[in-house]
């Protein structure tokens, strides 16, 4: 039976945000400034989407560490000035590399080792998942809810008013194996009515909505959205290997992008990251896209067959086979996005491609529904980085604000 929408019970305008990434921040602190009351929901237990850090035995613990997203920030736009404090330089100059290899998947080499600049680029203290909960609390007055999926249950004809709901359903066998602390169940959903509702998360799942495990949700994006939004975006899906030694490695460099490797496209040493634990000494690999694509792999498989071609790439690095690791783990990203409403393409594999910044972003258009009072936004709205997925939220909040009555909260 579909939940009914709750009453108005106040007479200030208010907006859920669905999804707390960068996108989903910007909208909030935006809206925030204006007076707006915001409800912030997020699907995981920690803010910033693709700025998320797995802490293998709980944040008490951080000796294993892997920066599980994006790897490191140029911050660009309006995020640019939000970031103080929660951030420091990283790689140190000279210590990020363009390595080029030669050769076919069974047989290469590498020719070429090329210095990358590091001027701005920084990452998150003392994890990049920090940097979510910092821009959070830089939001005035938001209401926040994690760990929670978000459903539009539907607009009153009544109050014109949004009825969302938020839950946490049953997790299913393989979510638990690697999540354990979804062992605690399902929750009572919750249920409020916004005046308007932003939907910034992945495009692909706000037009299919998602049917897997506890983060199962139907799509509930506005007609007219959905049909501006369908055939433009495009992600697609990488293999990331989370690695560690028990002793530090002799490693020349602390991260490279690798080009020309049939299944290597980033390596980094996410210990060397200021205010990391240097022990055990952590490494974070992605794959490339072709790889990812080859085949229906499964965890056990790319913690074979990724971890033997990263051990032979430190082979050829440190010119001797390094010890075994004493702890291995794969993950899937599915949020590598591919094509974008502007039309930008991406520079480079995963996570190099976002670090740029489309700065004139020519034809990021907000999408936003003055009429039904709801907008979707994310980095696919202009471009690939979180810079990107900053502005675009903030782009969209500006919509929000100066259209029809929301605009006259402005004026007072």
């Amino acid at each position: 039976m579909k939940p009914a929408i709750p009453p108005e019970t106040s007479s200030t305008w208010s907006v859920c945000v669905i999804g707390g990434g960068p996108s989903g921040l910007g909208c909030c602190r935006r809206l925030c400034d204006a007076g707006l009351h915001v409800t912030l929901v997020q699907e995981s237990r920690g803010l910033g989407g693709k700025l998320c850090t797995k802490f293998v035995n709980g944040k008490d613990d951080p000796t294993l560490h892997f920066d599980m997203g994006v790897q490191l920030l140029q911050p660009a736009g309006p995020l640019a000035d939000e970031l103080q404090g929660i951030v420091q330089p990283w790689p140190k100059p000279g210590r990020f590399k363009r390595i080029c290899c030669k050769g076919d998947w069974d047989h290469w080499r590498i020719v070429s080792v090329h210095d990358v600049s590091v001027d701005g680029l920084v990452v998150g203290v003392p994890s990049m998942s920090a940097v979510g909960r910092f821009l959070a609390d830089k939001c005035s007055n938001l209401e926040v809810h994690v760990d929670r999926t978000a459903h539009v249950i539907g607009r009153s004809p009544k109050t014109q008013r949004w009825g969302v709901e938020w839950s946490r359903a049953e997790a299913n066998a393989g979510q638990l194996r690697y999540r354990p602390e979804l062992a605690e169940g399902a929750t009572e959903s919750e249920c409020k009515s916004f005046d308007a509702v932003v939907l910034a998360f992945e495009a692909n799942k706000i037009l299919q909505g998602c049917k897997s495990g506890y983060k199962q949700v139907a799509p509930s994006v506005a007609p007219s959205l959905r049909q501006q939004l369908s055939g433009r975006t495009k992600t697609s899906q990488l293999w990331n290997l989370m690695i560690a030694f028990d002793r530090e490695l002799p490693m020349p460099w602390d991260a490279a992008t690798v080009e020309g490797h049939g299944s290597l496209a980033w390596i980094a040493v996410n210990s060397s990251k200021p205010e990391r634990a240097r022990v055990p000494q952590c490494f974070m690999v992605f794959s490339t896209n072709s790889w990812a694509a080859w085949k229906q792999w499964s965890k056990k498989e790319v913690e074979r067959v990724l971890l033997y071609d990263f051990m032979s790439f430190l082979d050829q690095v440190l010119g001797f086979w390094p010890p075994e690791p004493c702890f291995v783990l794969s993950g899937r990203w599915g949020n590598n996005t591919e094509a974008v409403l502007t039309g930008a393409r991406p520079s480079g594999e995963f996570p190099v491609r976002a670090l740029a910044y489309e700065d004139a972003a020519i034809g990021a258009k907000p999408l936003w529904d003055a009429e039904v009072r709801m907008g979707v936004t994310g980095d696919w709205a202009r471009g690939f980085s979180v810079s990107d997925a900053y502005s675009a939220g903030v782009d969209l909040a500006d919509a929000v604000l100066n259209s029809g009555d929301l605009g006259k909260l402005r004026g007072g």
